[in-house]
């Protein structure tokens, strides 16, 4: 299993690079904009930052237990829905990744502004689960935007409908440690990043 694992991961290591541009592309492009116009700031905190406001709410609003249940199950759903979602031209997984860096450079960007010393905090709360949560995240783009461009351009020496079995098959053998992944991000989520970031914010 590790095996196929891994030769997936370097077959389609490409789609990866591209994936990761996209996510660390819609960070970057977030962060400048709202440096050149802040008032752009009050439009995402009332889409995007809501969203995660209000799925903040219900994982740490009630037993830890069922605040990991809760964040892996919507993690879990998303990354599902990124790859499969693919055979839409690919438009999907390339909204996720750019929307999803773009909220990342949203929170930096308040982390900015708001404290003196933003980087500890950033780390803090994004570093110990999105190790495990980013990496997850970007194989489920890589495989999306790897679908949907398939689709359209067959595998060389493919037909269309054996390529796209066989990006499924590859979805196949990615998607128990992506499950995993994202099962100790949320486990970490829950429990060790709130602790974290009350060592770091100012009482």
């Amino acid at each position: 299993m590790y095996r196929q694992f891994s030769k997936t991961i370097l077959d389609n290591r490409s789609w990866l690079i591209l994936a990761a541009i996209f996510f660390i592309g819609g960070t970057l492009l977030m962060y400048a904009a709202l440096s050149y116009d802040p008032l752009l700031l009050p439009m995402m905190e009332e889409t995007a930052l809501t969203m995660l406001k209000e799925l903040g709410e219900q994982v740490f609003g009630g037993h830890p237990l069922r605040g990991v249940a809760i964040l892996f199950l919507n993690n879990t759903f998303a990354s599902l829905q990124v790859m499969v979602l693919g055979v839409l031209l690919g438009i999907a997984p390339l909204f996720s990744a750019m929307a999803n860096g773009a909220i990342l450079g949203t929170v930096a960007f308040q982390l900015t502004n708001e404290f003196a010393q933003p980087l500890p905090l950033l780390l803090a709360g994004i570093l110990p689960h999105g190790v495990f949560e980013i990496p997850a995240f970007l194989v489920s783009v890589a495989l999306g935007l790897k679908l949907g461009y398939h689709l359209i351009f067959p595998l060389p020496g493919h037909s269309r409908s054996a390529s796209i079995k066989g990006i499924f098959k590859e979805i196949s053998i990615v998607l128990p440690t992506i499950i995993l992944l994202l099962f100790l991000a949320a486990l970490i989520e829950v429990y060790i990043t709130p602790a974290l970031l009350a060592h770091f914010i100012p009482s």
